[in-house]
């Protein structure tokens, strides 16, 4: 370009010449003629885009220069950046990993949970027979298996002992699931396995399948380990098959084994997943499945074995809940990062306050409004892009925490990293705050003529007031959000507080627990593990250090053990009173005093209560003032509602007790001797847990409880060693965890708008020197000045305040299930807020007036 322009300028040149002008006439016309060639050079840069590319490159290097002459402003804002987009790319990351990664399984979205649904309960189990119907009948899938569970079960062969999650599926579950072995196969179908609670074929199970991880840990990542044979719950088992490293499913499986279909349609206990064919939905499958329900709804005589169907993708069956848990952080961290969009905003507000001369410059010197416009753009974006990539480091930081914290109920979470797309999503974010937060700046340019700025002061002054207007409205929206957040976190903060507090109903202190479970295997019935529990029991209350002891099949705030609960009859009752509800418990030995459950009324069972002698029963307290108020329990009977069962005499009453949750309320209770359980309910004491009441240190009693069990059978893993103290501090730690996650975010939120409102005041004191310098020559005195200042920032707190505490009793409502024994309207907790609210508005106005205190009236008069 530059030599074509000298081409035709010095042929033009030469032209004038031979007309008879001087050389330095010619080369002037010449000039005249042709213009500037810097335009033409520009016009032909921009057609090629390269202009844009220019002007970037030249924006870049002077917004580093501007960063690098206002360090402490920039490092403010990047920092302030790098909190609220790390805070939010964690969460986020943790919620597309939990609720949105694809499920490891090929074509996931055509698998789907199939259950029953009745009016009390959205997704049940299903029945063997129905589950056999519908695989049968089902025309709108490829294949449909069926689940009994995973439960921990005894393992022996390639080291000690073990106790491993094993998941009970039928044949086709492995291809249903679009899942085959990296190593051997997949079950035969004449290879089935034990029944469940007595229900299904009682065959021994004769093969198993590892999973990876099993595989790796206990033998070696052995290739040769199929056709091995191992132990699993008493049964010898031939190992046939090894699974892909991440397949788990369902709920953590560690191995396989095959499930026991009954044939009878007397309890529900099968989870049934379903692959659907291609191109179809879970409304065909629903409308395929009717069809058999229906059916099946017409064979039945009782009303109570009719159900309804239920089909859901099983995405959603395995996220369940917590999904609007996630969701609920999410927000939560979403308005940490507005907040701090606010809070960038109203800092390069207070910047621009000293730029308008240098604005006005550029357009004096020709720069347009939209050229501007990018500049200011530029700038921010840079800042937070660079916030951004600090976040990502905080990001990185704060994953491992959370999974490392996280409550065990939380699904998926080997899913949650921070991948490729998390790194594109959290540049995205980046970008879209820098452009957000710099808007306000932006705007407030352009709402008067950037020449204006050259005037006197009285211009810059008028214009100010409308850029301390939006300040202010910056500040108010941040206190208000702040506030929202505080609120939540301190009804959280005092359901957490009132949690320990609550009556569980037995004493944890200087008692040990202990599991163990008898395998099918070796002792098939019910007075073989009786007479094994007999001999533990005994053998335990004879060890030094030991004040009692006792045996129950359900610990409370525990999940080991058979956790029954159900219908039961009362003698005597009219038929308006009958289906009572009560957990169902076996117990023995002195467990009540082991325990330390209070015995209200009557007597607890001794050495008489045994399975020759005439069936007895302790109720709670709850139980027993809810069917005979007023009237003592004590000789009545009831019949603890399973089949077969022969009416059984009330001797005692004892407290209530949680046996759950610390959140829940306690539930009625039957307690029946271990002795007295039934020969057809040994599923009932397979899983028992022993209960040590010590005089000394329970972790002292334990080597010994080892050492005594494992003389009376070296075969059995004993389990699930921890002191009852332990479990309590156990059962609080979900609660913690979402307590300090929500906790976290509002202290970083008041932060950040303590933050603004100092910012502001600083600023405001900054602006008004002069006038405080006249306030001051005229008489004011200091403390005037202070609460001239400190009220201006405190009216803000105070509409931020009203703001928030107003959208608070409107979003606290979702916290509904995190709250234990605290209303989402709890008055203290929203009179607490404005006062912690106020007192840090208050500590963020003292320091700029206390400077505005120490203005010298003479320099104050001369400011400008």
């Amino acid at each position: 370009m530059d030599d074509e322009l000298r081409f035709h300028l010095d042929s033009r040149v030469e032209a004038l010449v031979k007309t008879g002008l001087p050389r330095h006439d010619a080369m002037r016309q010449a000039r005249l003629e042709f213009g500037n060639p810097e335009a033409y050079q520009d016009r032909c840069r921009e057609s090629r885009g390269l202009r844009l590319i220019d002007d970037l490159i030249i924006d870049l290097r002077f917004a580093l220069r501007t960063m690098r002459r206002d360090a402490a402003l920039s490092a403010t804002v990047i920092m302030t950046l790098a909190l609220g987009i790390g805070a939010t790319s964690a969460i986020v990351s943790v919620v597309y990993g939990v609720l949105m990664r694809p499920l490891p399984f090929p074509e996931p979205e055509r698998l789907m949970m199939v259950g029953a649904r009745s009016a009390k309960e959205s997704f049940m189990p299903v029945f063997g027979p129905d589950f056999i119907e519908w695989r049968e009948g089902c025309h709108v899938c490829d294949s449909m298996a069926a689940s009994a569970g995973t439960w921990l079960s005894n393992l022996t062969g390639g080291a000690e002992p073990d106790r491993v999650l094993i998941g009970r599926v039928s044949q086709d579950f492995f291809r249903t699931m679009g899942v085959q072995p990296m190593l051997g196969r997949t079950f035969l179908p004449e290879e089935t396995g034990r029944s469940i609670f007595g229900i299904g074929h009682d065959t021994p199970v004769t093969a198993v399948i590892l999973g990876h991880g099993l595989w790796q840990r206990r033998f070696g990542s052995d290739p040769s380990v199929v056709g091995k044979s191992v132990s699993v719950e008493g049964d010898p088992c031939t190992i046939v098959g090894v699974m892909p490293a991440g397949f788990s499913f369902p709920k953590n499986a560690e191995a396989w084994i095959p499930a026991s279909i009954s044939p009878k349609r007397d309890n529900a206990y099968l989870s049934v997943v379903a692959r659907l064919r291609p191109g179809l939905t879970a409304a065909d499958a629903q409308a395929d499945l009717a069809v058999i329900v229906h059916q099946i709804n017409a064979r039945q005589t009782d009303d109570e074995r009719r159900i309804d169907l239920a089909v859901h993708p099983l995405r959603e069956h395995i996220v369940g809940d917590i999904r609007s848990s996630l969701l609920v952080f999410l927000g939560a961290v979403g308005l940490v990062l507005l907040i701090a969009c606010a809070n960038v905003a109203n800092l390069l507000l207070a910047q621009a306050a000293s730029r308008p001369r240098e604005l006005a410059v550029r357009a004096a010197l020709g720069a347009g409004r939209r050229r501007i416009v990018r500049q200011l753009l530029t700038e921010s974006v840079l800042l937070a892009v660079i916030g951004g990539s600090l976040g990502l480091l905080i990001a990185r930081w704060l994953l491992p925490l959370f999974v490392a914290l996280a409550p065990t109920d939380i699904p998926r979470l080997e899913s949650i990293v921070l991948d490729r797309s998390m790194l594109g999503f959290t540049l995205l974010l980046s970008i879209l705050t820098g452009l957000l937060f710099g808007l306000a700046p932006i705007a407030r340019t352009g709402r008067a003529p950037l020449t204006l700025s050259l005037q006197d002061a009285g211009g810059r002054a008028a214009g100010s007031v409308d850029r301390q207007r939006l300040r202010r409205t910056l500040v108010v929206a941040e206190v208000s959000l702040a506030v929202v957040l505080l609120v939540s976190a301190g009804l959280l903060l005092k359901s957490f507080v009132l949690l320990p507090q609550t009556a569980i109903g037995f004493n944890p202190r200087g008692l040990l627990t202990a599991s163990i479970t008898l395998p099918d295997a070796t002792y098939p019935t019910g007075a073989e593990a009786r007479a094994y529990y007999t001999q533990a029991v005994e053998r335990i209350a004879a060890l030094p250090d030991v004040q009692a002891s006792g045996i129950v099949n359900a610990l409370p705030l525990n999940r080991y053990g058979a956790r029954i609960s159900g219908s039961f009859t009362i003698d005597g009752e009219t038929e308006e009173r009958r289906g009572a509800w009560a957990r169902k418990l076996a117990v023995g030995g002195d467990y009540f005093r082991a325990a330390g459950i209070p015995l209200i009324k009557g007597r607890l069972f001794d050495q008489h209560d045994t399975e020759s002698s005439p069936g007895v029963v302790i109720v709670s307290e709850s139980l027993a003032r809810r069917f005979w108020p007023n009237q003592d329990p004590i000789g009545r009977r009831l019949n603890v509602g399973f089949g077969n069962e022969t009416w059984r005499e009330v001797v005692g009453v004892v407290g209530d007790v949680i046996q759950d949750d610390l959140g829940e309320r306690r539930l009625a209770a039957l307690y029946q001797p271990y002795l007295q359980v039934m020969d057809a309910r040994r599923w009932l004491i397979v899983d028992m847990t022993f209960v040590v009441r010590t005089t000394g240190p329970p972790e002292r009693v334990a080597a010994a409880l080892r050492g005594t069990l494992a003389q009376i059978d070296p075969n059995l893993p004993l389990y699930g060693i921890s002191t009852m103290s332990d479990i309590v501090a156990h059962s609080t730690t979900d609660p913690l965890f979402y307590t300090v996650l929500l906790g976290g975010f509002s202290l970083l939120a008041l932060a950040l708008a303590a933050a603004g409102v100092y910012s502001l005041i600083a600023c405001s004191v900054s602006q008004r020197t002069h006038e405080i310098g006249i306030r001051m020559a005229l008489g004011a005195r200091r403390a005037s000045i202070m609460r001239l200042v400190i009220g201006e920032g405190l009216v803000l707190a105070a509409a931020g305040g009203a703001l928030g505490l107003a959208g608070a009793a409107a979003v606290t409502r979702l916290l509904t299930r995190f709250l234990h024994q605290v209303s989402t309207t709890d008055a203290a907790t929203f009179l607490a807020v404005p006062l912690v609210l106020g007192g840090v508005a208050l500590v963020a106005c003292a320091v700029p007036a206390r400077r505005a205190t120490r203005v010298d009236p003479i320099v104050a008069l001369r400011h400008e």
